[in-house]
């Protein structure tokens, strides 16, 4: 393998991620020429496919989203190994040895580019301070945002108490080839993921005339949503009103009963990042249907019934934006007003200050129901204010994989630990609270040509 002490321009866009210690290998191309400029390193912050990724099927087909009852789409589900061992919880999903993890991959090669720019940006030519810096801004945040992600698809749930202990994922900042896999901690990945946003913010202007470059309200959103799933719920409202200050306008479901924004002009989208991935034929879970109703406008919009798909089946699937709007868009999972929105009534619930969550809840619902068809929601008492509002959360992210996330965090409140079943090929599939499998495996490529990149277990 040779390899290049200089960086060229596009040189990154052909990373691929190998399992051994060399975890990125490149792949010289025609017309190369050497990074110097501040305009280079915009160019590398442009490359949308790298930036807008967030995960691809494992939280899809993980959450209780979806559940296929139907014999043809529990035969096609059969049909794919790796499909069949998500769907059911399994260990390990990439077994083979040349079979690597896509969303690991994926992640990790955007991670390559931004570690670059950071290290380099503010020493390149003809480029303005303002400029590099916030160049410099945007990558930060976008490797906080990969971290975040894998530290929720590989790494243990959020625990203050044993969260220096937990392994989550290798913490690599340097733009090397070779690089060691030694898992860092939980506590350890989150902290750098804090520094980066909040280094970030500084640099970042209010407006971006594009949703996949972070702005100052991105920014504070994932700041709000780190300090959530570390259940900190002080700092998490604190970072949701500094979001909120800046942008909080939520899409009218009222305005577009029968269509639905492309990520790119739509106003909730804080910081655009998609699924690598969707589920071809999604068939939603009896639960989330019974939550739902046939009123709220979320059902018009993203509910169709089962002969509409293709395969048809029985029962009704979720229609995700790129059906309807002639886009490539899978569902927005990256950040949201929406879910700032959400974020700010969950701690506010969970501080017991029941009658403000309950107001940012039902002002939020004006928004997703007709006139004719709104109610108030109310509630008892806190538990019951905090319940109504994770079940928004719910409602609102379906079909998008978001959910999944929820259940890890929520596994570990008492108030919402269950246990999830599943059937397929009449065995039934148990999904216990505190079990392992809430945390995804490696692919055991990776592990058995990285020694120091310890399993998570089964």
């Amino acid at each position: 393998m040779r390899f290049y002490n200089k960086k060229c321009l596009f040189l990154f866009f052909s990373l691929s991620l190998l399992a051994c210690r060399k975890y990125v290998e490149n792949v010289p191309i025609q017309g190369q020429r050497v990074i110097e400029y501040t305009d280079d390193y915009r160019m590398l912050m442009n490359y949308t496919d790298m930036l807008q990724v967030a995960f691809g099927m494992p939280p899809i087909l993980s959450c209780d989203d979806l559940d296929f009852t139907d014999i043809v789409l529990q035969n096609d589900i059969k049909s794919n190994v790796i499909r069949t061992t998500i769907y059911t919880w399994g260990k390990p999903f990439y077994t083979g040895a040349t079979t690597s993890d896509n969303d690991w991959d994926a992640i990790y090669k955007g991670i390559y580019t931004f570690n670059t720019v950071i290290k380099d940006v503010k020493n390149s030519k003809n480029g303005t301070e303002s400029a590099k810096d916030v160049i410099l801004g945007e990558a930060l945040v976008h490797r906080a945002f990969s971290y975040f992600m894998l530290a929720n698809l590989y790494g243990k749930q959020y625990n203050a108490a044993t969260a220096s202990q937990d392994p989550a994922v290798p913490l690599v900042l340097e733009p090397k080839l070779f690089v060691d896999l030694t898992r860092a901690s939980v506590q350890t990945v989150y902290n750098k993921i804090i520094v980066d946003t909040k280094q970030a913010i500084p640099l970042l202007p209010i407006k971006q005339d594009i949703n996949f470059r972070p702005n100052k309200a991105s920014a504070y959103a994932l700041l709000s949503k780190a300090y959530l799933f570390m259940r900190d719920f002080n700092n998490a409202l604190l970072y949701a009103d500094s979001t909120l200050l800046l942008s909080s306008e939520l899409y009218d479901y009222n305005t577009s009963p029968t269509g639905y924004p492309s990520q790119y002009n739509n106003k909730q989208v804080l910081l655009r990042k998609t699924s690598r991935q969707t589920v071809n034929v999604p068939q939603l879970s009896a639960s989330l249907l019974s939550l739902l109703g046939t009123k709220d406008l979320r059902y018009a919009i993203f509910v169709r019934p089962g002969t509409a798909f293709n395969p048809v089946f029985t029962g009704y699937g979720f229609w995700s934006p790129n059906r309807f709007n002639g886009s490539p868009d899978n569902p927005a999972v990256g950040l949201t007003v929406n879910e700032t929105w959400l974020i700010k009534a969950e701690c506010l619930a969970r501080a017991g200050k029941r009658d403000d969550a309950l107001k940012i809840l039902n002002d939020f619902r004006k928004f997703r129901f007709s006139t004719a068809d709104y109610a108030l929601l109310t509630a008892t008492n806190d538990d019951d204010a905090l319940r109504l509002v994770i079940n928004e959360r719910r409602l609102e992210f379906f079909g998008s994989g978001l959910r999944w996330f929820d259940q890890r965090r929520l596994d570990k409140d008492a108030l919402f630990a269950q246990t999830y079943t599943r059937v397929l090929d009449n065995v039934t599939y148990t999904l216990a609270p505190g079990s392992n499998k809430f945390v995804f495996p490696f692919a055991q490529l990776n592990v058995s040509q990285n020694p120091e990149l310890i399993q998570n277990p089964e």
